[in-house]
């Protein structure tokens, strides 16, 4: 079920908190073993008090908002007080955190349940969910394929019931790659929109805390607590009305690409991401052709800014040279620290002059991109190269390709599940990016919300 109808049985007191959480840390045992979502579990005994006040206060009229007495769990990258913290390397090796991170206290504030951390890449540098030291987090509808990642625990823990919710981070598509991959919605807000204080840094500048649902009005409730500009009082007032009306859109111009985007791509994905837009075209939207002129540059700018900014930020990491990072880990910080200052700064600049393509193409609030979110569906565990049209590829460039430059410019982005369009669906998911101008937040969320709504509609109209 998703949070929205989760939550409105807990208000009216037809499901307890308490069963609630009892049937999330069922589902972690019986799952965990297999999917390797979770590093760490919270203390029954602790969870389910949290969950037995947050009953008491509905049986006593104190009923927060939509957050209350809902499950969910954080990316093993954010802090929370007492808690064991890995960021999914041996460096980090009993460390207990400090602090709780503003984004944890936000959420618990709001009365959601922490259950736990979940697993990721090594300290999120790498897009595949795999772990050396914790295991590999795996794909919950193919166990052959990988979950993407670096957030793949947090993926893995929605999509197979184990949170209704869960927080990550995305550096360069780690919310949206392993939500797209497993069938999930991962939105990637406008940067910093969202405080990144009591995360583990990768890359500053690139660096964004992200959602993940099973569907974007979930995602849109918890952006709301999460924002910035957050306040408690907003919080009854949060469950959104008539969200998925059409005629709100008459304005809309939705953007898709004519070059770079769709270059390389799956030809069953790029068959399913044509016949969206077919549909939307049918159902009245306007849609309009762009061309991205700077689009080559989008991939060298990225990896100059991200590998030179991890090295500054784990430059103890490779002094200390103590052998408890990955060697892949390792080698990725020393490439960094051998990267000038001024071809990084070169690097940003190339970034300003991209920004500003993006900004001249949404020369207002009212126009969204739709794009592929990955170009390729998950491929299996061991594949480092993929072969598209009888040409080679590395597998991680691939999943990066249609995520990365909205991290450099810091555009808010939305990842929602394209399944059974047609008559004979792909098993594997396949993720459709909506993107927007800075703090066009909600705009993207609504989109998004009308455009599961009529996929719904259409699969339902067909299935009879």
């Amino acid at each position: 079920m998703t949070l929205i109808e989760l939550s409105m049985l807990i208000k009216k007191e037809k499901l307890s908190p308490v069963l609630l959480a009892s049937t999330c840390l069922y589902r972690i045992k019986k799952l965990n073993s297999v999917f390797n979502s979770f590093i760490t579990v919270l203390p029954q005994d602790v969870i389910l008090a949290k969950a037995k006040e947050c009953e008491k206060s509905i049986q006593s009229n104190n009923y927060i908002g939509p957050l209350h007495g809902i499950p969910f769990s954080v990316k093993d990258l954010i802090h929370v007080k007492d808690l064991k913290f890995t960021a999914g390397s041996k460096y980090y090796d009993n460390y207990i955190s400090k602090n709780t991170a503003p984004v944890v206290k936000k959420l618990e504030n709001a009365g959601a349940i922490l259950i736990g951390s979940n697993n990721l890449n090594e300290l999120a540098s790498g897009i595949t969910g795999k772990n050396s030291l914790f295991g590999d987090t795996k794909n919950p509808l193919d166990l052959s394929k990988i979950s993407g990642g670096s957030s793949g625990g947090s993926a893995v823990a929605v999509a197979t019931g184990m949170v209704v919710f869960s927080i990550g981070t995305d550096t360069g598509g780690s919310i949206r790659v392993p939500s797209s991959l497993c069938g999930v919605v991962g939105l990637k807000p406008t940067f910093g929109t969202i405080s990144v204080s009591g995360t583990l840094p990768l890359s500053p500048s690139l660096d964004h805390i992200g959602i993940i649902t099973r569907n974007t009005i979930d995602s849109q409730i918890v952006f709301e607590v999460i924002q910035s500009s957050y306040s408690r009082s907003k919080l009854k007032r949060l469950l959104p009305s008539n969200t998925n009306a059409f005629s709100n859109f008459h304005h809309l111009v939705l953007l898709y690409p004519a070059n770079y985007f769709l270059d390389i791509l799956n030809e069953g994905i790029k068959n399913r991401y044509f016949e969206i837009l077919s549909l939307l075209r049918k159902n009245g939207f306007n849609l309009k052709l762009v061309n991205f002129r700077l689009a080559k540059q989008y991939f060298q700018s990225w990896r100059i800014v991200r590998l030179y900014e991890a090295a500054q930020v784990h430059s103890d990491k490779i002094k200390n040279n103590s052998g408890l990072l990955s060697e892949e880990v390792r080698m990725m910080l020393v490439r960094g620290s051998k990267i000038r200052s001024s071809l990084y700064q070169e690097a940003r600049k190339k970034i300003a002059n991209i920004k500003k393509e993006f900004m001249d193409i949404f020369d207002n609030v009212n126009k969204i991109l739709l794009l592929p979110t990955t170009v390729i569906h998950a491929p299996k565990l061991r594949n480092t190269n993929i072969n598209i049209n009888h040409r080679n590829f590395i597998t991680r460039d691939l999943l990066l390709r249609n995520t990365i430059v909205f991290n450099s410019i810091g555009f808010p982005a939305l990842t929602i599940p394209l399944n059974n369009l047609n008559s004979s669906p792909s098993i594997l998911p396949i993720g459709l990016q909506i993107v927007g101008a800075p703090l066009s937040d909600k705009l993207v969320l609504r989109t998004g919300s009308a455009i599961e709504s009529l996929v719904s509609t259409y699969n339902l109209s067909n299935k009879y």
